[in-house]
């Protein structure tokens, strides 16, 4: 945009072409009116030489650029000095018409001192040719007071004129410099408005990528726990079976237990018989056939014990592998926890009591196994013991002499039995304590789970919810982002 000094320069030179223009034409004018008039040739050639110089030396100064601020005085001093001469070779009183030609030339630069000059100049021909003239003109006194009037009354309504002149064109002034300052003010603004722009651009992109990081880390997490509630229900339904088989084992302990009670009252009334036989001895034929029958019952409760025993075992094995599968169970939901992260932490440390505790359980059902073990060998040593001893008193009827002998092995294995029932009878109580004791540990970490299941529930529905706000979110960022982007691509534009 150029400034107010290249405008006024550009309107100066264009204003002093015109007046070149003008000034050759005042010329010209004068050169035809002498030649219309006849004057001599040297008056003519003087005019238009002298005028040709005047003239030259205004388009000089205006083409080389050289004082281009006094071409305007030289050029109504030039025009004044042509129109007198004209006026002197015409002499009438329509002559003092041209002088406002004077005026004109001033008015074409639109300044104050120049109308000034040029009616100073105009007055002081007027007067210069009226006075000479006088006696060619044959005017009357107001005739010469009008020309003066008219004179100067064009001068003052031409210096109106410049006046309300220069206030428009302070006024065009002024509106440029707001509007300079407008544009200004606008491309700062629009710099501004791009800049900041560009900015929530950046930010709305980066928020836009952390909403989908977060709608795809929601998912994750509602997938998680999905699987995590999967589990659990999993291991739900293996607790309730784990708790029915503890019930079994228990009744089975219950039952062992009575009958060790039963074996080792047994064992004692044996005993007693063996030391009655001993004092009895001379009644052995009679008592032997009872003691025979006896014999056989025990062996029955023997063989019934040993079944049990080995019911007993096969309950303990089934508790090792229910103990082994809720260690494996208890393995997995340490993986899951650790997977869900921060929410899972409670779930890891239930996951540990419970591999704990299953620990304990493979532990004590291995000692358990391992005591029924020798339980059942002790038992089968009793049953091989009883069936020779049978066989023996079959056989030995008519060796009364080695029956003492016999006897006082009797009484050593019934001894041997009773201490064996009675330490079955521990174990077996150990085994019925242990179960129990593992089927309320169960019970506690089945309302544990159930907890657990039910907090997982409300952490399933809190992601779910969350992940919906997440889906809400980004599809609120992305248009955001495909607004941003129409607004830059509008800034653009």
């Amino acid at each position: 945009m150029k400034t107010i000094e290249e405008i006024k320069k550009e309107d100066l030179n264009r204003k002093n072409s015109l007046v070149v223009k003008a000034t050759l034409l005042c010329v010209i004018l004068a050169a035809l009116v002498d030649i219309a008039m006849k004057k001599d040739v040297a008056v003519i050639l003087s005019i238009i030489i002298a005028g040709g110089i005047g003239v030259a030396i205004v388009a000089a100064m205006h083409y080389f650029k050289k004082a281009t601020t006094l071409i305007p005085y030289v050029a109504i001093i030039l025009v004044s000095s042509v129109m007198y001469i004209i006026m002197e070779n015409s002499v009438s009183p329509t002559a003092y018409f041209l002088l406002f030609f004077i005026l004109g030339l001033a008015v074409i630069y639109m300044q104050r001192k120049l109308l000034w000059l040029s009616s100073a100049l105009g007055l002081i021909i007027i007067t210069v040719f009226t006075f000479i003239h006088q006696t060619q003109l044959s005017l009357e006194l107001k005739n010469y007071v009008t020309i003066y009037l008219l004179f100067i009354l064009v001068t003052i309504l031409l210096n109106f004129q410049l006046a309300l002149a220069n206030k428009l064109s302070e006024n065009i002034v002024s509106a440029q410099n707001e509007s300079k300052l407008l544009l200004e003010h606008n491309l700062n603004m629009k710099n501004t408005v791009t800049q900041s722009t560009a900015s929530i651009s950046s930010l709305m992109e980066n928020v836009k990528h952390r909403s989908e990081e977060n709608l795809q880390s929601a998912l994750e997490m509602k997938d998680s726990v999905a699987e995590i509630s999967a589990g659990i229900q999993t291991q739900t339904d293996v607790i309730i079976d784990i708790t029915h088989s503890i019930e079994k084992t228990n009744q089975l302990a219950e039952n062992t237990s009575k009958l060790a009670d039963k074996l080792h009252e047994d064992a004692k009334m044996a005993e007693k018989v063996t030391n009655e036989g001993d004092l009895l001895i001379t009644k052995l034929k009679d008592d032997i056939s009872l003691s025979f029958t006896e014999m056989e019952q025990v062996n029955n409760h023997i063989i019934s014990l040993s079944s049990l025993i080995e019911q007993t075992a096969q309950s303990a094995a089934a508790i090792q592998d229910i103990a082994n599968q809720t260690n494996l169970l208890a393995l997995n939901a340490s993986i899951e926890a650790a997977r869900a992260g921060d929410s899972g932490k409670g779930f890891a440390v239930v996951a540990e009591e419970v591999r704990k505790l299953a620990d304990i359980s493979r532990k004590t059902a291995s000692q358990i196994t391992e005591n029924l073990h020798l339980v059942i060998n002790d038992t089968d040593r009793t049953k091989n013991t009883i069936h020779l001893t049978g066989e023996k008193l079959t056989n030995n009827l008519m060796l009364a002499a080695e029956t003492k002998e016999v006897f006082q092995k009797i009484f050593q294995t019934f001894t041997q039995l009773k201490e064996d029932i009675t330490l079955s009878d521990s174990w077996t109580k150990q085994i019925y304590h242990s179960s129990k004791n593992i089927g309320e540990s169960i019970d506690e970490f089945s309302s544990v789970i159930e907890e657990a299941s039910a907090s997982l529930q409300e952490i399933a529905s809190t992601v779910s919810l969350q992940t919906e706000h997440h889906e809400h979110l980004f599809q609120s960022v992305t248009n955001a982002s495909d607004s941003m982007e129409n607004l830059m691509e509008l800034q653009q534009k």
